[in-house]
């Protein structure tokens, strides 16, 4: 009969481990919502190009250029419009959900436009939130 209860408490013992293991395991891999904000500054004088700047949240100054997107060789990628960069994003997983302008005034001028877009992904691990991505403040 000892033998019968020992056995028993040992299968319940491992049974309570596995659901508790595979618990765990669920709560950890539970997608959660991330966001990026890409900036769009006016285009250059001589180009018709535009630069964008990815805003995660990262530590960066005002005056950085640690947020510029740059290819794999570390060059700064120039974008048709911040519609172009959007569909670069989107071919990374991230979703458009907001856009604003901010007009930056200076005296004597009638304002410079800066295009806000946000983004959003569904990620499970911190790690995912740059992947495909690359600024020069992450080639340093």
């Amino acid at each position: 009969m000892k033998k019968i209860v020992v056995i028993l408490f040992a299968l319940a013992s491992l049974s309570i481990s596995a659901f508790a293991q595979s618990e765990a395991a669920t709560s950890a891999a539970k997608p959660y919502k991330v966001y990026c904000e890409i900036i769009s500054y006016s285009r250059n004088l001589f180009s018709n190009k535009t630069t964008v700047e990815l805003d995660f949240g990262q530590d960066s100054n005002w005056w950085s250029t640690d947020r510029k997107l740059v290819d794999e060789h570390g060059q700064i990628i120039n974008f048709n419009s911040i519609l172009d960069a959007a569909n670069y994003m989107a071919q990374r997983g991230w979703i458009f959900e907001e856009a604003y302008v901010v007009q930056s005034i200076i005296k004597g001028d009638s304002g410079t436009p800066n295009y806000h877009w946000i983004m959003s992904k569904e990620i499970t691990d911190p790690s995912q939130i740059t992947e495909g991505l690359q600024t020069q403040g992450m080639t340093k």
